[in-house]
């Protein structure tokens, strides 16, 4: 009997024993589970996430409503990755107490893709008393999953004071209104595009984006808004000073000329004719003067850009009044040669070949430049079909070409006699007869270009490829002139809407912005995917996905044919 006992009491200790090394086996996720209950529940919590256990998600659910440990509950979650735990992550939403949670779960979400926590996102962000880190949480899933209750919500967020409250939930909000076009949003996204915060950040971007998919219902705000009878705009812009210079015509402009705004020619021509004076107090502080002047020149740029895109050209008079002016700064100049460049009217052709011919003196690197950029522009206007025009061009080159021959020997000869201390001061020179030469070489390639294409689309789809940046660039601005065959020159245009070569994206947009629409949409968003996959190796192309962005939110109003 004796030795019965012993040995149900060694049976015993071992089955006992082998029951504890089950239990105590660190490796199994049932362990940890079993440990949620325990002090060790936060070691437990991180281990389960560690372990990817989706045998844990419906536990650590259970526990999530013990109210303990909330925020490692939603990280281990979030962890296993697995979407049956996604009622949790959208209740931890609404949990004021643990802000980093709901930041957390918001970002989750978006990442699982789970459109049924727009709901409790719009309640989120209609709650004024919810903390800034799950708002924005909250506003990047209605960002995402737009939703047409939000919009009461949303609004007061795009319209609340940058100071206040971070500018970045603005531009959140702005990008869910604008996904859901509402009309009802378009003062605050006008507003928005003065806004920016203490610090200087704004969020104009996303506001810009908005108002064009909006889309036409913005444009008689816009042109109140140029003619500076914007209240609300105007009274911000005399609290924070840039009332003076032209900072809100300038975005006024650019938005209507993203709108294609026909009706808003008459208040874009008088803006640009309307120059200001500088006050005393600008000018006696030279950054702030500087700024005075820059603000002028960018509305210059937006306006003219704005009437370019439109192809109206009225433009045609008051830039080449700028470009001629001897008052003004050459910034402005510069810009209203561009812009004529960019508008294409062949009206404008006498009134350049006039300022071509004005001779500027041989040591005046400025002047000398400027010219430069007044005949690679000219050669923009030119179609082939008027011959004189194009010979007149032609001989114009050469003679300034023989000129500059003649200042670079000239030179040459003054530096070899100048004493050695001074032959230095002649290499600036010499160096810019030769740069401004091989400019001018490519005003001549320019020529050999509409000598063979004259206005066949086809020829200048070709040359958008070509190896000479300015022929390439030269065929963009010819295509998107092509009005009459604007159905092939959009085609040509769109192949490249994804280049790589940002100078000749920027010129295939303006063509694809004036001839467009919707037509070309499955293009772009070609473009946009394969800019997106670049960006994400290389940051430099997020400004390239925006722009094409832009560019479908723009076409998506015009309908095709």
């Amino acid at each position: 009997m004796q030795r019965m006992l012993r040995l149900l009491t060694l049976a015993l200790g071992l089955t006992l024993s082998v029951t504890a090394c089950k239990q105590a086996d660190p490796t199994s996720s049932a362990y940890w589970i079993e440990q949620l209950g325990t002090e060790n529940r936060r070691e437990a919590i991180r281990k389960l996430g560690e372990m990817e256990a989706k045998d844990a998600v419906q536990p650590l659910m259970e526990a999530y409503k013990d109210d303990r440990h909330r925020y490692e509950i939603i990280a281990s979650l979030a962890q296993i990755g697995d979407k049956a735990a996604a009622p949790t992550l959208i209740e931890s939403l609404k949990d004021k107490d643990e802000p980093k949670a709901g930041q957390l779960a918001a970002t989750t979400l978006l990442e699982w893709d789970v459109p049924e926590a727009a709901d409790t996102a719009q309640a989120v962000v209609a709650d004024p008393g919810t903390p800034k880190e799950i708002k924005y949480g909250a506003l990047q899933i209605l960002a995402k999953y737009p939703k047409e209750s939000a919009i009461p919500a949303l609004i007061p967020v795009l319209e609340a004071d940058p100071d206040i409250q971070p500018i970045a939930l603005a531009g959140l909000a702005a990008e869910a209104l604008g996904k859901l076009k509402s009309e009802k949003a378009i003062p605050g996204l006008v507003r928005c595009l003065w806004l920016d915060d203490n610090l200087g950040r704004n969020a104009v971007p996303q506001c810009r984006l908005a108002i064009n998919r909006v889309g036409p219902a913005a444009i008689p705000l816009l042109i109140q808004t140029l003619e500076r009878k914007n209240r609300v705009v105007e009274a911000r812009a005399r609290k924070f000073k840039f009332d003076k210079g032209g900072l809100i015509e300038a975005k006024a402009a650019e938005l209507l000329g993203d709108l294609n705004a026909k009706d808003a020619v008459e208040p874009l021509l008088a803006a640009l004719a309307n120059f200001e004076e500088m006050p005393p107090s600008v000018q006696q502080n030279p950054d702030k003067a500087r700024a005075f002047v820059m603000a002028g020149v960018q509305k210059v740029i937006s306006i003219a850009n704005a009437l370019a895109t439109i192809g109206d050209d009225r433009a045609v008079e008051p830039l080449l009044k700028i470009a001629g002016d001897k008052e003004l700064a050459l910034e402005h100049k510069l810009a209203a040669v561009q812009q004529i460049g960019f508008l294409g009217s062949p009206k404008a052709i006498p009134g350049m070949m006039k300022l071509l011919a004005d001779e500027p003196h041989p040591r005046d690197p400025v002047s000398n430049g400027f010219r430069v950029q007044i005949a690679l522009n000219t050669a923009n206007l030119l179609d082939g079909t008027d011959t004189k025009a194009l010979d007149a061009l032609a001989k114009q080159i050469e003679d300034i070409k023989k000129t500059l021959a003649k200042w670079d020997e000239e030179t040459k000869a003054e530096q070899a006699k100048a004493p050695d201390n001074e032959k230095r001061g002649y290499d600036g020179l010499i160096k810019g007869y030769a740069e401004w030469t091989q400019n001018y070489g490519e005003v001549e390639a320019k020529i050999a270009a509409i000598r063979e294409c004259t206005n066949d689309p086809v020829c200048w789809g070709k040359k958008l490829g070509s190896d000479k940046p300015a022929v390439a660039l030269l065929a963009g601005y010819r295509l998107a002139q092509m009005s009459e065959a604007a159905d092939t020159a959009k085609q040509q245009l769109v192949e490249y809407a994804d280049t790589d070569d940002m100078t000749l994206r920027n010129v295939v947009l303006f063509g694809l912005d004036r001839l467009g629409d919707a037509s070309l949409l499955p293009k772009l968003e070609e473009a946009r995917a394969k800019d997106e996959e670049r960006a994400a190796k290389d940051k430099k192309f997020r400004g390239a996905v925006y722009t094409i962005e832009l560019m479908i939110a723009k076409l998506g109003h015009k309908k095709a044919g």
